[in-house]
């Protein structure tokens, strides 16, 4: 008698299918990692899932992360999972694990520690070797990387100002196309950290150049989000009219009261670019607040002058953990120091491993770039081991689904899950993912449209969401009756 002709069949739901066409009842087979078929569906299978009143979605790709160490560190990841998330694009914002030399791990360990996590030993040096060191620490979660230009120029010529001298630009080149010959998706950069606000244009437009020999793109956290985000977004779009590559723009926003509502007039000076040729996306999250390290904003101990202590919170710290949950002002207190000597002193004490929240952003400007076509959802989460991370580690993508798909509406339901699926990879180049179709990788999602939410908050963000029930990486569920569970599903990825 014959055996079961799949391996597991997800039956009666309502396919999301990823292209953004309407949604249709249709069962879902899977065999062999890949998916077997899609329709009304007779054979049998060894395992079964009653999706009947739910909605079956390609697994969401993350396009902005920072999981680099966190693949393995924590391979479970279950804050990535529990959300549906099946790959992670990581290497954003320039800064990244590879490739490594003792420069590099020095300036790993006085700072960058804190935002991607702490590094055991640094046994690699290339970009092969930490894309072999992932798989060998078999994460839950495909994984897909982004050359980081930041890492990259530390390696070529450490914190030097100005613009890199031929032997040194030779030398990024080499890495970058080291970096595309493992299966980099491009070249990332973060124009407000250090060492990337040391560049100039020319520097960036020769290394991408490279990336356009394979067909890659450049992503890029841009040089001000705040009164010259215009110029920003310029910068951006001329780097990659000139290289000839497409143009990522990291988390789309416009940072500081003052400069609320400037994505009116960001957002068609990149619908200009793509009328003219140039092939310009971006990402948001869907959030007001933005997080990142706090000496990218206070250098010195001073923060931008437009920005109020108040709105500072602490995330995470490296030691003296009662400061996490705090404000800048209320640490100041603790202190008893004024503001900027208050934070000079946090950061030479927690060896400048300190993130932080900044609630800087305007509700009309996130809607306003989330409804754009051409943006996809990218978490930007910062997986810190400790502390009160930014909520959208954990809640990004039900978010999207929840309150701005079911309860604002501003996108449908379909129209929101090809912004997290098939728009990622086709942009990307993720090969055979990004759809529910024949002969795809079987990353999938089972979720309730009606139920879904985030659960996190800034006091308690590591809180699963809710309405998600079955994940699947690869054919293989890594989240089951709502509960994540360490499968070393996972692959790296390589562009197509």
């Amino acid at each position: 008698m014959a055996g079961p002709s799949y391996d597991l069949l997800i039956r009666g739901g309502r396919v999301v299918d990823g292209t953004g066409a309407a949604p249709r009842q249709a069962d879902v087979a899977v065999s062999e990692g890949r998916i077997a078929a899609v329709g009304q569906i007779e054979g049998a299978a060894r395992r079964e899932i009653d999706a009947s009143g739910l909605a079956v979605a390609p697994g969401f790709i993350d396009v902005h992360c920072h999981d680099d160490i966190a693949l393995l560190n924590t391979p479970i990841l279950d804050f990535k999972t529990a959300q549906g998330v099946t790959t992670l694009v990581c290497g954003n914002c320039g800064l990244g694990a590879t490739p490594a030399n003792e420069q590099f791990e020095q300036f790993y360990a006085r700072g960058t520690e804190g935002v991607l996590g702490p590094v055991r030993e640094f046994t690699w040096r290339s970009h092969q070797e930490f894309y072999d060191t992932v798989r060998a620490a078999g994460p839950a979660a495909n994984a897909a990387f982004l050359a980081a230009h930041g890492t990259i120029r530390i390696v070529a010529m450490g914190l030097e100002r100005g613009p890199p001298d031929d032997t040194q630009l030779a030398a990024m080149k080499d890495h970058v196309r080291e970096a595309m010959d493992a299966g980099a998706l491009g070249l990332s950069t973060g124009l407000i950290y250090l060492p990337g606000a040391f560049s100039q244009t020319e520097e960036l437009i020769e290394l991408a150049r490279v990336v356009a020999e394979y067909g890659g793109l450049y992503v890029s956290h841009i040089r001000n989000e705040g009164a010259g985000l215009l110029d920003a977004v310029g910068e951006a779009i001329r780097i990659g009219e000139e290289a000839g590559v497409p143009v990522q723009i990291s988390h789309h926003k416009a940072s500081g009261r003052a400069n609320f509502g400037l994505t009116a007039q960001s957002l068609p000076l990149i619908d200009e670019a793509r009328a003219r040729g140039v092939e310009v996306t971006m990402d948001v999250y869907p959030y007001t607040a933005a997080s990142t390290a706090l000496v990218a904003i206070a250098r010195g101990g001073r923060l931008a002058a437009e920005m109020d202590p108040h709105d500072v919170l602490v995330a995470s710290v490296k030691h003296q953990h009662e400061y996490e949950g705090k404000r800048l002002d209320e640490i100041a207190a603790m202190m008893d120091l004024p503001v900027e000597d208050a934070t000079r002193r946090l950061l030479r004490e927690e060896e400048n491993a300190v993130v932080a929240v900044m609630f800087v952003m305007d509700e009309g400007d996130v809607q306003r770039v989330l409804q754009h076509p051409h943006c996809m959802i990218g978490s930007d989460g910062l997986p810190s081991p400790t502390g009160k991370p930014h909520p959208r580690l954990y809640g990004t993508f039900p978010r999207v689904l929840g309150r701005y798909v079911r309860d604002e509406g501003l996108l449908s339901l379909e129209e929101g899950v090809r912004r997290m699926t098939s728009l990622p990879a086709q942009t990307f180049g993720l090969a055979e993912r990004g759809e529910v179709r024949e002969g795809y990788w079987a990353d999938l999602v089972v979720f309730d449209p009606d139920a879904i939410a985030d659960t996190g908050t800034y006091e308690d963000p590591r809180q699963y969401p809710l309405g998600i029930s079955h994940v699947l990486v690869n054919g293989q569920l890594v989240v089951e009756d709502a509960k994540p569970k360490h499968v070393p599903a996972g692959q790296v990825l390589a562009r197509a």
